[in-house]
């Protein structure tokens, strides 16, 4: 339930933020996109609720931890721990966006979405405040967390809204001109938070394979692979493809981009429930080991084991399957086949995660 509503937390702050930034600019640059107000105010109301059930999940540990009533260690984590303190602005913050976006004058003012896109962009803050890092390494942890998440929001966001709630084709060029260099700026902005956010987080990257955690942050990282492939056919080769296809449609190819970013984000919403592993010894003491990693994993397990890699012939043919699969995505993009290239962009992450795990010895 707690991966669900994580996950589906960042999903409305994507839907919030792509609409409301493509309020922004002129309809001559972006596609026809009607994104309905209702689902705006649904997003808004839920953020707030979505973000409550791991406080309602901490609080329930915690009653039955200290032998105290649900009520009484609820006022404590709202008042006292970083997550309530942020839960409680969130609420705030939420209340007011959902009252912008359900006045008639959103619709038409254009100063309204500047305001309401605002108002996300510090509920994305606060969401930073009530993570790992900022908790640990304060206002360095905040800032890396919430630009790390503003870019993802900005990037991916954008991208879903126009590819699932637009009505045509028309403007494709005008928008990817302007949006190109946009996700470019987001990509670079989220790798280089993510590595700092992991030297926060997940110092031993490696030896974190072992854990949960480093599990799906592994999976993560490995969906940004084929993220990245469509990302530089939708940014660059378009112009290409729709010269030598005129039926070639952009907004299918975003959709399916999308979709991968959508299982990425749903990646890092698992990530965000699990134990950090500052130091994995440590960690393996109270957190039982993965059961991916002890199923592939050949040698004996021991928390004192530090993994290296060791690269034989099974993991050089998954390595060279995932190359394999990442040359069909673009080949695929060329013959504006979006299915199997979408499918090879999975078996990218897929191939290329066990060339991983095959090759730690």
């Amino acid at each position: 339930m707690i991966y669900v509503s994580e996950g589906l937390l960042y999903v409305c702050f994507a839907i919030l933020t792509g609409t409301l930034l493509l309020k922004l600019v002129p309809e001559k640059n972006r596609p026809s996109v009607t994104v309905p107000n209702g689902l705006l105010v649904a997003c808004a109301i839920a953020i707030p609720v979505l973000s409550y059930v791991p406080i309602h999940k901490l609080a329930l540990v915690f009653a039955e931890d200290f032998d105290m009533t649900y009520t009484s260690i609820l006022k404590s984590i709202l008042l006292d721990i970083n997550t309530g303190k942020a839960w409680v602005w969130t609420v705030i913050g939420s209340a007011g966006l959902a009252f912008l976006l359900g006045l008639k004058a959103f619709r038409s003012d254009k100063h309204m979405p500047k305001v309401a896109l605002f108002v996300t962009f510090l509920l994305i803050v606060w969401l930073g405040y009530a993570g790992h890092a900022s908790s640990l390494y304060g206002f360095r942890g905040l800032a890396t967390h919430a630009a790390h998440f503003l870019a993802v929001s900005v990037w991916i966001g954008t991208l879903f809204v126009a590819g699932w709630f637009s009505k045509d084709d028309a403007h494709w060029p005008a928008f990817l001109r302007w949006f190109s260099p946009l996700a470019i700026a987001c990509v670079l902005v989220t790798l280089l938070a993510g590595f700092v956010l992991m030297s926060f987080t997940t110092p031993e990257y490696v030896n974190a394979w072992m854990l949960p955690y480093g599990q799906m942050l592994l999976m993560k990282h490995l969906l940004i692979l084929p993220l990245l492939l469509f990302a530089y056919s939708n940014g660059f080769a378009y112009k290409r493809a729709a010269a030598a296809n005129p039926s070639f449609s952009p907004k299918k190819w975003v959709k399916a981009e999308s979709v991968v970013a959508l299982l990425a984000l749903a990646a890092t919403a698992a990530l965000g429930q699990q134990t950090p592993p500052h130091t994995v010894k440590e960690t393996l003491q109270s957190v039982s080991p993965s059961p991916l990693f002890t199923s592939i994993y050949k040698g004996q397990f021991s928390p004192d084991l530090t993994l290296t890699f060791s690269i034989g012939l099974d993991s050089l043919l998954m390595l060279t399957a995932a190359l394999l699969m990442a040359g069909g995505v673009l080949w695929m993009y060329r013959s504006n086949r979006v299915v199997p290239a979408f499918f090879m962009g999975v078996l990218t992450a897929a191939f290329g995660y066990f060339g991983l795990m095959f090759a730690i010895a």
